[in-house]
């Protein structure tokens, strides 16, 4: 017998609803559709999810990206991977938001901005401990400072990745950390 998932678009309408409904003010649902919508079709997913209002999309890389936005404008896509040199103009040219994780990414991206005289949104990633991508939180307010004082680009967010959310005390640790440096 073969196995299969069946996703109810409804349902997922709905649960984007009460997620929305339970967030304080102010405060962006991003909804990750990498990996094909984790294999239930980024086309089908997406489209609900923009019909539903959905503040920003999350993916793996640019393909996945340009992906959404051929669906149309509008939607804010943020990028989580990081991008290949020769993939920065795209940042530009379909209106992708960069995950920044080193001063390297900051000046490439500042560089593109310019060149398209565009102001251009990033999103800073810190490694809280689970040691796969991001700036080391050790380094991270530097980045963040250095990032907040580009004016071609416009930190409009920060994320990190808990390593291991059934253990709490480290995941507890990990969210002290992250919150301590925004602060």
């Amino acid at each position: 017998m073969r196995c299969w998932a069946e996703i109810d678009l409804a349902a997922l309408e709905r649960n984007l609803g009460l997620i929305r409904a339970a967030l304080p003010q102010g405060i962006r649902y991003v909804s990750v559709v990498k990996a094909d919508a984790y294999g239930h079709g980024i086309h089908p997913t997406a489209a609900r999810l923009m019909q539903s209002g959905v503040d920003l999309f999350a993916v793996a890389n640019v393909r996945e990206a340009t992906e959404i936005r051929e669906m149309g404008s509008g939607w804010p896509i943020l990028v989580l991977g990081p991008l290949l040199p020769e993939e920065d103009p795209s940042l530009a040219t379909h209106d992708l938001i960069a995950t920044i994780s080193c001063t390297n990414e900051l000046d490439r991206f500042a560089a593109v901005a310019r060149e398209a005289n565009k102001t251009l949104p990033i999103h800073l990633k810190i490694d809280t401990g689970m040691g796969r991508m991001g700036a080391w939180w050790e380094e991270a307010v530097a980045l963040l400072q250095d990032a907040q004082s580009r004016p071609e680009l416009k930190l409009e967010g920060a994320l990190t990745h808990f390593a291991d959310p059934k253990d709490i005390e480290f995941t507890g640790q990990q969210r002290k950390i992250f919150l301590d440096i925004l602060r």
